[in-house]
């Protein structure tokens, strides 16, 4: 960071999940994923805010998760580590507010990617689509152009949110 003069946007998307049951995870599993989803974004949070507010400018993008807001079975760890990006995303906008810095998250839901396909077989996002009221899954387009949106000039005054990007699903 410190061969860098001036950052206006900072995105941070990395993540990683393991589905078990509380009672069959491991502390090695609960260190991995909040070391990824919360303790990373964290960190470059601090870094990155030390010369955003230099500059008196940025937008800072925490990506989350619906099971941030919702659970699921087996996503004990994985949802608390996305709850807390939400409310690291909050807190830190609160901080970060008179540097004009506008901090948000994206909680995306099911989103048709490569990944997404591999794991599951097309029976199986059909159904899982037959659940989201917009009758899809998202696709990486739907996401970015939040992401876009909130990282633009075009975003003077959204700080501390967490907008859900799920196609209604939560709501279901």
């Amino acid at each position: 960071m410190r061969k860098y003069q001036k950052i206006d946007v900072c995105i941070n998307n990395a993540g990683i999940n393991r589905i078990d049951y509380i009672y069959d995870t491991s502390l090695t599993d609960w260190d991995d994923i909040i070391n990824v989803n919360l303790r990373a974004p964290f960190l470059i949070l601090r870094e990155v805010s030390q010369l955003m507010r230099k500059n008196r400018y940025g937008r800072i993008i925490n990506i989350a998760s619906i099971f941030g807001v919702i659970s699921r079975q087996k996503r004990s760890i994985y949802s608390s580590s996305k709850s807390g990006v939400v409310g690291l995303t909050r807190a830190v906008a609160i901080d970060l507010a008179p540097y004009n810095i506008l901090v948000n998250s994206i909680s995306p839901g099911f989103v048709l990617t490569d990944l997404t396909k591999k794991i599951l077989t097309q029976i199986e996002m059909q159904d899982l689509a037959s659940r989201i009221p917009l009758g899809r899954l998202a696709t990486p387009e739907d996401i970015s152009k939040v992401v876009l949106f909130l990282s633009s000039d075009l975003n003077t005054y959204i700080t501390g949110q967490n907008i859900i990007v799920d196609g209604g699903y939560v709501n279901t």
